[in-house]
């Protein structure tokens, strides 16, 4: 048996279709890499069995096919050339099936509609479509290059900085299609494409939806609508998903192309829903120790359970994974009020700030926010002293750009407030002292 490298179903059979999701494993002899594509079948819109398109077969009486690029569950896709211009193309036909025909057409029309509303650098462009006796068809720019899944096999885990780069871009791109109130729903590593010039493209809108529409993960059929490696908790359950459905997915291709591997599989659809739904998932720097530990906070935040817990919005995952972390390395001193202070600007150790105190700061509970040299924190643990004369530690990480602030407390405005209670106090005992002496 093997893991589907596209669902993460473990019982795969060597050779075989994945019984999950149609996927093969097919070695190419000449280079010994293994790619995942679907099973293909080159056939007109009259169904199986009928003639094979050919090279030379022309779509709208203009493009041309000169290959077959690749085949997944809505349709096929091609090389073509146009006869107007020369440009090479690609061309993706819907694929015919026996059943639920009307279903797949809606969605492969909402996928041509989708596309020409959203402007990115990392979303295809719709140059044309229309429809033919062999189906219906849309026409985009031609990426050179390989598929994300691709890279990743031949290259092994990436280095930090190029994950968090293709993470950012990615989240752009998604928040380009969520600003259009569109959810993509099938965020996974076949769905991205490296150019050979280092570009990206997010690819297959054919599952996205507006934000809040339910999804049914299992048809009639019993056929999956999306990866179930890649699908977020919330998808598995059928209920409404909305963009924090996407950052999840993301968090998950984050995981992989840090790590190599998923981090939820199982034996069964049941068993890859319910480790999305109940398991941890590890934890990246426990099987690569190089990741940095703001990185891993950013994945293992994409993973949350709760989308409430999640990156509010792909455009703020976007801004985390892009903020400046160079040229600052972790630093103590004491402050004047007697409070130790770690600062690690560049969130190389598991913290960006660690105070310590000779005494409790009552009211700060975890969750807060703190204001310190004009740069915001969350408050994430609060240890008591773990032996008499040991300090009071509170550690922080960088409050996320974009999220609302929770309980903001000023230390400035804090210590002073405690100063003006501890004089008051001490005042009090004098004139109660005072009193009593006379």
């Amino acid at each position: 048996m093997r893991t589907c490298d596209a669902c993460g179903f473990e019982n795969a059979e060597p050779g075989k279709p994945c019984a999950l999701c149609g996927s093969s494993e097919i070695v190419d002899a000449a280079s010994d890499v293994s790619t995942m594509v679907a099973p293909a079948t080159l056939t007109p819109a009259g169904g199986a069995g009928t003639a094979r398109f050919e090279a030379g077969h022309v779509f709208g009486e203009r493009y041309r096919v000169v290959s077959l690029l690749g085949s997944g569950g809505m349709g096929q896709v091609f090389r073509v050339e146009d006869a107007t211009s020369g440009q090479a193309l690609a061309l993706k036909v819907l694929r015919p099936l026996d059943s639920d025909e009307g279903d797949r057409v809606r969605r492969f029309q909402r996928e041509i509609q989708i596309l020409t509303r959203i402007r990115h650098p990392a979303v295809l462009h719709i140059l044309d479509w229309g429809d033919s006796p062999a189906g219906l068809y849309f026409v985009t720019e031609l990426v050179d290059g390989e598929d994300l899944k691709l890279a990743i096999r031949r290259r092994g885990p990436w280095p930090a900085p190029e994950a968090a780069a293709l993470g950012a871009t990615l989240a752009d791109a998604l928040a380009a299609a969520h600003a259009q109130g569109v959810v993509h729903r099938d965020v996974k590593p076949n769905n991205v494409m490296i150019a050979r010039d280092g570009s990206v493209r997010l690819l297959d809108f054919g599952l996205a939806r507006g934000a809040g529409i339910d999804l049914t993960t299992l048809t009639r059929t019993g056929t999956i609508v999306g990866t179930p490696g890649y699908m977020s908790p919330e998808q598995f359950d059928a209920h409404g998903v909305d963009e924090r459905s996407d950052v999840y997915s993301l968090g998950v291709v984050l995981f992989e192309v840090l790590t190599g591997r998923l981090p939820f599989t199982g034996q069964t659809p049941i068993a890859v829903a319910l480790a999305h739904k109940t398991e941890t998932p590890p934890l990246p720097r426990s099987l690569r120790p190089g990741v940095p530990a703001w990185l891993e906070r950013a994945v293992l935040r994409c993973l949350e359970k709760d989308p409430a817990r999640r990156f509010a919005s792909a455009a703020a995952l976007a801004a985390e994974l892009r903020r400046p972390r160079e040229g600052a390395s972790p630093r103590s001193r004491a402050l004047p009020s007697g409070d130790g202070v770690l600062l690690d600007p560049a969130e190389t150790t598991d913290w960006a700030l660690v105070l310590t105190s000779a005494h409790e700061k009552t009211g700060w509970t975890e969750g807060m926010t703190l204001r310190f040299e004009e740069r915001y924190y969350r408050l994430v643990r609060a240890h008591a002293p773990a032996s008499e004369g040991a300090p009071w530690t509170y550690r922080f990480v960088s409050w996320p750009e974009g999220e609302i602030f929770r309980r903001l407390v000023d230390y400035e405005q804090d210590l002073a407030s405690r100063e003006e209670a501890a004089g008051k106090k001490l005042s009090g005992r004098l004139s109660r002292w005072l009193g009593r002496r006379e």
